[in-house]
């Protein structure tokens, strides 16, 4: 039997850690009596803040259970399913369902020793019950249960733990695949529930809320552990289901928050459901919730990289001029990060302007975590002190990064979560770029809203779960309000030189049924140089892609980029060449795809938008006038135009903006086009 200690604390708090302590305003009073735990379960009484206990139970698992150095890749949620099935707290391994974006951004950040892909898929299984069933039993066996159809919860408990909370999912929303992953993985207990409550971007009415409400209220119920209060057995849930992220609550007017210079509250404005949830009636929290939903892909994605990835890397962006803001700002960081054991990369004052964002994003982003301050609306924020940036400094939906690895994000902002499935919202465009944990608002919030990063990283590297970290915890905004909280709220961004994970262990070789993508590889490598049609060709950039080989299969392209079947291979090429930032090769690709994709027009601006006024032949010029995105099409504009006149001729330059204007319909837009080619 694996033993897992209740509060493992020995080994976990160096003297490192004290360089980044929690202001003792932010710390919750030292609990004096253990929670109540099933019979069976170590139940030492804990000698640190609650948040702290949950942070080092959490971190004790990670320390305790070992990962294999490999990724298996599955086919779809089946063999997804089957595949946590095999996990042990002997070893456990990354599983992706296989996609050509978020599968080989997580094998870039992972860099396992192996890839493997499941050749044949497991049997659907249709059945609700028996879905329910079959994920109970993947969480069971993951902690070693003793017998068949073990309940999960009597699993993890015989192994002297007690779960620190509960994944909730529904059968027959894809979401469910990161729900049993961070149930297996963190020892949560898979709960049930079931109903429509509206896409991510719905706002949910009262009534509706109310169900929703009580239906997670039930699952904390139904586990029989202790809840109630902060500092019980069970302190946090993962929604992993899709659900409206704001609804509209009652709440008294005594217990709307409030702020200097605040307007009063509109109570039919609503609240991230996030932050209503896991409440008692008088509304003070019970536990921290934090929502998962979207494709499988993805879900599975977000659930490996909150279980299996480091977060050493902190990445700050901070555009506030002002000494009104310095509270949120950085000033500490290039010291006391480093002490800690993170590496850092920040920007603020006279290097957090929109240029010097567009100049990070043309070189490329890497960082594991970014706390970005910024202001705007749900499809622009500007960099600069809120109400003081030109209308020519916001960036959009398309200046966020097309990232290179999984993304932690903190963002201040008014609004960029109002609609998070939307292509054209700034929070959209995050998460369809691979953020898997975000801190953001649905509504104004208001500064007083979000806690300092300088605080949340204290929390954060003393082991409290960065969703937990970010929240306000006392005072008017620890009630229901309008920051929503989409991620694993166990997840830890703990000091590096507090806590050391053990080396990974090999991987046993393949058996049958799968295949080793290296090999595979390597074998098409072989099948290409005799190549004329192509089909072996694409299938080895796509392998060297899957296996985040950015550098061989950019060099792999050129060798193929004079060849009849270059224009298949084209969109396939594009990956890489942009993030190994060979600008003219990316053109040279983008040039042969025949319908690029959103994020194809978002890597061609990213990497060429500064510097159009090196493009010489006017045929070229006119695929970014092709590609100009919405919204905020006047940005793309401001820097096409000198470039366009110069090689189309001032004439046609105006007549092409004109036209374009008449195609927009926000009337914002289009008077912003118009003025800009009278000023051509």
């Amino acid at each position: 039997m694996v033993m897992f200690a209740a509060a493992p604390r020995d080994g976990f708090i160096p003297e490192a850690a004290a360089t980044l302590q929690a202001p003792a305003s932010s710390q919750a009073p030292s609990q004096t009596t253990s929670p109540a735990a099933p019979d069976g379960v170590m139940k030492a009484a804990p000698k640190n803040p609650w948040c702290v206990e949950l942070g080092l139970r959490v971190a004790g698992v990670e320390a305790k259970i070992p990962t294999l150095d490999r990724v298996v890749l599955v086919k779809d949620e089946a063999s997804f399913l089957d595949e946590i099935s095999h996990w042990r707290l002997e070893a456990r391994w990354p599983v992706l369902i296989e996609d050509d974006i978020f599968t080989p951004q997580f094998i870039r950040a992972f860099k396992p020793a192996q890839v493997l892909r499941r050749i044949e898929k497991a049997p659907n299984v249709d059945d609700p019950a028996v879905l329910q069933a079959a994920i109970e039993n993947a969480v069971s066996k993951a902690w070693n249960a003793a017998a068949p159809k073990t309940p999960a919860l009597a699993a993890i408990t015989a192994q002297t733990y007690t779960p620190p909370g509960v994944a909730i999912m529904d059968s027959s929303d894809p979401a469910w695949v990161a729900g049993v992953a961070l149930a297996a993985g963190h020892g949560l207990v898979p709960v049930f529930i079931q109903g429509n409550f509206g896409g991510a971007n719905d706002v949910l009415a009262a009534d509706q809320f109310d169900k929703l409400s009580k239906a997670v209220d039930q699952c904390f119920v139904s586990t029989g552990l202790s809840y109630g209060q902060l500092g019980d057995a069970l302190e946090g849930a993962v929604l992993c289901k899709t659900t409206a992220q704001k609804t509209i609550i009652d709440v008294p007017a005594a217990l709307r928050p409030s702020a200097r210079g605040m307007p009063a509250i509109n109570p039919a404005d609503p609240v991230a459901v996030t932050d209503a949830l896991c409440r008692n009636t008088d509304g003070s929290r019970y536990a921290f919730c934090g929502a998962i939903f979207g494709t499988s892909k993805y879900c599975a994605y977000a659930a490996m990289s909150s279980l299996f990835l480091s977060r050493n890397s902190i990445g700050a962006f901070n555009s506030y001029q002002s000494t009104d803001f310095a509270k949120y700002g950085f000033a500490e960081w290039s010291q006391k990060l480093p002490e800690a054991g993170y590496t850092t990369k920040i920007w603020s004052g006279t290097t957090a302007h929109i240029m010097d964002w567009r100049q990070m994003l043309s070189h490329g982003f890497e960082s594991d975590v970014l706390f970005l301050n910024s202001s705007g609306n749900s499809d622009f924020f500007e960099l600069g002190s809120p109400g003081k940036t030109p209308i020519q400094e916001r960036a959009a939906p398309g200046d966020v990064p097309i990232l290179s690895k999984p993304l932690v994000l903190h963002m201040i902002h008014s609004w960029s979560l109002t609609s998070p499935m939307s292509h054209a919202s700034i929070g959209g465009r995050w998460l369809e770029s691979g953020v898997y944990a975000y801190v953001g608002s649905v509504q104004e919030p208001y500064l007083p809203a979000f806690s300092p990063p300088a605080e949340i990283m204290s929390r954060c590297a003393n082991f409290v779960p960065y969703l937990i970290a970010s929240r306000v915890w006392e005072g008017p905004f620890a009630m229901p309000w309008r920051v929503a909280t989409l991620g694993d709220p166990f997840m830890l961004i703990q000091a590096p030189k507090s806590f050391t994970l053990s080396a990974r262990k090999a991987p046993p070789p393949p058996v049958p049924g799968q295949e080793d993508v290296l090999v595979n590889c390597k074998k098409l490598l072989t099948q290409s140089k005799e190549d004329k049609e192509g089909t072996a060709s694409i299938a080895a950039l796509r392998e060297l892609i899957q296996r985040g080989e950015d550098k061989i299969a950019a060099q792999f392209w050129l060798s193929c980029a004079a060849k009849s079947f270059a224009p298949r291979m084209a969109p396939l090429a594009l990956e890489p060449l942009y993030r190994q930032r060979n600008a003219d090769q990316f053109l040279t690709a983008y040039c042969m795809v025949a319908d690029p994709t959103p994020r194809a027009n978002d890597m061609l601006w990213q990497l060429w938008g500064e510097q159009l006024i090196q493009i010489k032949d006017p045929d070229t010029i006119l695929l970014f006038v092709k590609a100009v995105r919405s919204p905020q099409e006047i940005n793309d504009w401001r820097r096409l135009m000198p470039a366009l006149g110069r090689l189309a001729g001032p004439d046609s330059a105006h007549n092409m903006l004109l036209k374009a204007a008449a195609k927009v319909d926000d009337s914002n837009q289009k008077k912003m086009l118009q003025e800009l080619a009278n000023q051509s």
